[in-house]
């Protein structure tokens, strides 16, 4: 069935936090050069949200590889 509302709940959950990302990132970068110094403080948080996001994936997936590799070598 075309347009179910299974389809469109899985294009907001696959791309809304791209997307926000993205307007965050344009928000920070317009607030550094129209702003002033208020701008900068915007920007350091709005451009670093990548960052931290990216390095909250990286430690979760390493947490989690962790765990399941001590879960697999105690069954044995």
């Amino acid at each position: 069935m075309h347009g179910s509302s299974d389809r469109s709940g899985l294009w907001i959950r696959v791309f809304a936090a791209p997307i926000l990302l993205a307007a965050a990132t344009i928000t920070g970068l317009l607030a550094a050069l129209l702003w002033g110094p208020v701008g900068q403080y915007v920007a350091w948080v709005t451009v670093g949200a990548p960052v931290l996001v990216i390095v909250w994936v990286w430690v979760r997936c390493r947490t989690q590889k962790t765990g399941q590799l001590s879960r697999t070598t105690r069954g044995k």
